[in-house]
This record gives C-alpha cells, sequence and structure tokens, in this order.
C-alpha cells in the first residue's frame, strides 16, 4: 500500500462550520490578543484538513498502542483512524454481543471467571462498538487480525456489526503480511508470529507501506458477514484457529496440555507445590492457540476443583497459591480450596 502524501486542500465551510467559527472569535475577541486569535483562527480552519481518510478497525490492545505509534507522525497522524475492540474474544461467551443484553451476558461472566477489571474492558468495548457503528459511509475500512482466534472472532464480529454499509472493506493479515515480507528480504528460517502485537511500530509501518491489504469482493464480504451472523448464534465458550477455520471448542480443550505440563513442572519439585505462576506461564508460552492468561488461570481452577490439581494457599490472588499434580489422589492432599 502507498501511504498517502498527498495534501488535500480544504473543501469550504459548510454553514454550521461558518457558524461555529464566528460564534468562538466573537465569544474570545473581547480577551484575547491577536497572537491567540489567530491561534484559533488557523485551528478552526483546519477541522477540514485533519478528518481521517482511512479507519482502521484491530483486536488487540496492545497492537492498537503499537499501530498508534507507528502513525504518529505526519500524514499519517491526520489521515488514519484507529478502532481498537480490547477484548479476547476467542474466550467467553460472544452469543448476540451485537445486542446490549450479550454485552452484559459476556462481561457477567468474565467478572465471575477471571481476574481483571471487567468493569474498564465493557465501558471499552461498547465505546469501541459504537465508534464501529459511527464510521462515514465513505471512508474505507482495513480490518487488521493475526492467524489467531481471538483477533480472527473479533475480525467477524466488526464485519457483522458493519453489515448493509457501502464502506470498502480491505483485510490485512499480519501473520501473512510479516511472512511474506521479511522471509523474502531479511531472514532465510522460518517465522512466525502468533497475534499481532508481535510486531514493533516500526515493522508495523513498513507492512503498510509495502504489504498491499486483500480488498474483500462481495462475495467474501457476504460470507465473513454470515460467519459474523453464526457467532451471535454460538453459545460455545472458547474458540480456535484451525486449517485457516474459526472453530467453536469444548472448553476444556486444552485442559490434557494443562497437565502435560503440570506434571513436567512437578517432576522439579517431587512431593511439593509449586506457585501457579510457573504453570500459568509455560502454558502461555507453549500453547499455540491465544487464550491470555486469565483463561488459563481459569482452567487451572476448574482442575483444581475437579481434583486434578492440589493447592494451598488464596486462590483469589494467583501470586499467592501454589499448587500440585494429585497422581491417583494420593500424591499432594488439597489443603485449602478458598477462592471458588
Amino acid at each position: 500500500m502507498q501511504m498517502n502524501e498527498n495534501y488535500q486542500p480544504r473543501k469550504p465551510f459548510t454553514p454550521q462550520q461558518a457558524k461555529t467559527i464566528v460564534e468562538q472569535l466573537f465569544i474570545q475577541a473581547e480577551r484575547l490578543d491577536d497572537t491567540a486569535l489567530g491561534q484559533i483562527t488557523r485551528s478552526l480552519l483546519s477541522v477540514d484538513e485533519i478528518r481521517p481518510q482511512t479507519v482502521h478497525i484491530v483486536f488487540d490492545r496492545a497492537f492498537a498502542g503499537a499501530l498508534r505509534h507507528a502513525f504518529r507522525k505526519e500524514p499519517l497522524k491526520s489521515t488514519e483512524q484507529i478502532i481498537s475492540l480490547p477484548d479476547i474474544l476467542s474466550i467467553g461467551p460472544v452469543e448476540s454481543l451485537h445486542t446490549d443484553e450479550g454485552i452484559k451476558n459476556r462481561f457477567c461472566w468474565l467478572q465471575e471467571h477471571l481476574r481483571g477489571d471487567i468493569q474498564e474492558q465493557e465501558n471499552e468495548f461498547r465505546c469501541a462498538v459504537q465508534d464501529i457503528k459511527r464510521i462515514p459511509p465513505h471512508l474505507p475500512i482495513i480490518l487488521w487480525a493475526g492467524n489467531n482466534a481471538a483477533e480472527q472472532t473479533g475480525l467477524r464480529f466488526a464485519t457483522y456489526l458493519l453489515s448493509g454499509r457501502p464502506n470498502e472493506i480491505s483485510e490485512l493479515n499480519t501473520t501473512k503480511a510479516f511472512e511474506s515480507l521479511y522471509r523474502t528480504t531479511k531472514h532465510s528460517e522460518e517465522i512466525h508470529i502468533l497475534r499481532s502485537s508481535e510486531l514493533s511500530p516500526e515493522q508495523l509501518l513498513e507492512l503498510y507501506a509495502h504489504y498491499e491489504p486483500w480488498k474483500w469482493n462481495p462475495a467474501r464480504r457476504i460470507a465473513i458477514e454470515q460467519e459474523g451472523k453464526s457467532l451471535m448464534y454460538d453459545g460455545s465458550y472458547l474458540r480456535t484457529w484451525q486449517y485457516d477455520e474459526l472453530w467453536s471448542s469444548d472448553e476444556d480443550r486444552h485442559d490434557s496440555f494443562i497437565m502435560e505440563c503440570a506434571r513436567q513442572l512437578q517432576s522439579e519439585y517431587p512431593g511439593e507445590y509449586y506457585n501457579v505462576l510457573r504453570l500459568i506461564g509455560q502454558v502461555y508460552g507453549e500453547l499455540e492457540q491465544y487464550t491470555g492468561d486469565t483463561w488459563i488461570e481459569y482452567r487451572v481452577k476448574e482442575l483444581i476443583r475437579h481434583g486434578e490439581l492440589a493447592s494451598k494457599g488464596d486462590l483469589g490472588d494467583w501470586r499467592k497459591y501454589e499448587i500440585g499434580v494429585i497422581e491417583d489422589h494420593r500424591t499432594i492432599p488439597n489443603i485449602d480450596r478458598d477462592g471458588f
């Protein structure tokens, strides 16, 4: 994609804009000197020049920050608008998420099962949904997503929200773009990224400058909208990305892998407990699906509840409890089950 470096001449003011300028100048005229008045006037006259020309929708809070940093200089600072859906949509309920009731149900479930500032997450999510719905119909939209269930679920949800809108939609797959650009120009070994947020602002700027997003044709857009619609009827709590497709999964899908990691760590502490963060960190680093660390802790607690793992300490604070593997329900007693 070629970055837009062409100056866009200012359009004539609408009657409402002209009225606003005059009103503000009159209000300030009596108490500001000529320099201050000049600054106000220049600011008001620049309204049309800073309107965005492209809207970017992303599905990761950290990635949104990196992309904003990449676009921090002109002309991109003025021409590119970024909307972030800051939630891990590979986990938790998404049924009827396009409705107020669906949003309430999702974040109530997250509040009950996961740690973190869920209320703040809900507020940010609601704002992002409204921002998507307010995108002007003439602006092109680029959806950024890597090959993981969290971002691909977000991509389908956002596309469903845009159903019936005339905006041109393109997709920039960060996994494919990164591998295409860096394998051919800088590295010979195989490179793979799981999430878009693994890319630096400098890499994102390079991708945007040299990698052409996939402009959807009507058939592709209809297909993704239908997948988004199907998600609104999906009652599962876990989604995975396999074979370039999004799949609904049982929420205990990764439990066997968590137990495999737990046994591996237990071999380092025979007959003893170890801090749960060691297990969460190992699973997080090795799991090929992105779920976030709080989901992994949720599954660890479920394994404790079902008698696969023992625990001692305060389960309400993952810094303050330890776990151990129960083999044949004999190895380590479950000392403390508080926190459920």
